[in-house]
C-alpha cells in the first residue's frame, strides 16, 4: 500500500514538473486604464472606480467583447465580477481557428458549454455542466477557471462546475470577457498559463 502511494505521489510530482507555467500576471486597474495589449472587439470598455466595466452597445448588435491575449494549453485565471444589470456574462476561450468553450453566467444559471464549430454544419454546442445561480446586481462575485488537459474546473461564488471533452486540449488564444446587457464590472484579475504543443 505504501509503495503504491509513493508511486502515485512521484507520478503527480513528475506531471506537475512537466507543466511549465508562465509568470503570474495580475491586473487591478490601479492605473485607471484598460491595458493597451487587451483589444476591444465590441462594446464599450472603460476603467471606472478602479474596476474594468464592459457595456453592450446597441448599435453593435452584438455582446461587448474584450480579449486578454495569452496563447496557451493549460491555464488558471481568477477575478471578481459585479453584475450591474447584465443579461449575460461569459468567460470565453477561442482556439486559433474559432470558438472553443465558455463559462456562461446569467441571473439564474451558470453553465460550462463547448462552442459550435461554425465551419462544421454538423457541429453543435454541448453543455458539460450547469447549475442554478443567483447573480444579484451590484454584488462582487469570485470567479475562477482552471483548464488542465481535457478538463475544465470552474467556481463562481459558491457554485462549482467541471467538464471533460477532447476539444479542450486544443491550444487557446487567451481569455475573452463577453457582456450582454447594461454592464458588468471586473476586477483583481490573476492568470498564468502553460504553452500548448499544438
Amino acid at each position: 500500500m505504501k509503495i503504491k502511494l509513493m508511486l502515485a505521489i512521484l507520478l503527480s510530482l513528475s506531471v506537475s514538473a512537466a507543466v511549465a507555467y508562465s509568470e503570474e500576471v495580475t491586473e487591478d486597474f490601479s492605473s485607471g486604464e484598460v491595458p493597451s495589449a487587451w483589444p476591444v472587439a465590441k462594446g464599450e470598455w472603460q476603467v471606472q472606480d478602479g474596476a474594468l466595466v464592459g457595456k453592450e452597445v446597441a448599435s453593435d448588435k452584438h455582446a461587448a467583447v474584450l480579449t486578454i491575449p495569452d496563447p496557451h494549453g493549460d491555464s488558471k485565471i481568477s477575478f471578481k465580477f459585479r453584475a450591474d444589470g447584465m443579461k449575460m456574462f461569459a468567460l470565453s476561450y477561442n482556439h486559433p481557428k474559432g470558438h472553443l468553450f465558455r463559462v456562461k453566467v446569467d441571473p439564474k444559471m451558470v453553465m460550462l458549454i463547448t462552442d459550435k464549430d461554425k465551419k462544421d454544419p454538423a457541429s453543435k454546442a454541448e453543455t458539460l455542466d450547469k447549475k442554478e445561480f443567483a447573480a444579484k446586481s451590484g454584488e462582487w462575485i469570485e470567479f475562477s477557471c482552471v483548464v488542465k488537459g481535457d478538463t475544465v474546473m470552474v467556481k463562481v461564488g459558491d457554485v462549482e462546475l467541471s467538464g471533460t471533452h477532447d476539444c479542450l486540449t486544443k491550444g487557446k488564444t487567451g481569455y475573452r470577457f463577453v457582456v450582454a446587457g447594461e454592464s458588468v464590472g471586473i476586477d483583481d484579475i490573476v492568470f498564468e498559463s502553460a504553452k500548448s504543443d499544438s
